[in-house]
């Protein structure tokens, strides 16, 4: 059986509904610096571009993380 791994960059804002959004890159580069990310949290939520049912999904930075996931395949047809 395979095994696969993934790395994902997960950026975690507040939004105007005060819920917690999760904006997700799967080819992000790796090895970024808190200052980059932070600098790049800050710009998302200042433009103002991500609305869904009269929701502003980003406004305020939470948090960046890579996530790295291992999916085992353990049955296949």
């Amino acid at each position: 059986m395979n095994n696969e791994e993934k790395t994902v960059l997960q950026l975690r804002f507040t939004g105007s509904d005060e819920k917690v959004h999760t904006f997700s890159f799967p080819k992000a580069v790796s090895g970024l610096t808190s200052e980059t990310i932070a600098e790049a949290m800050n710009t998302i939520a200042t433009l103002d571009l991500f609305h869904r049912k009269g929701v502003t999904l980003y406004v305020t930075a939470v948090s960046g993380a890579y996530v790295k996931t291992t999916t085992q395949e353990l049955y296949t047809v």
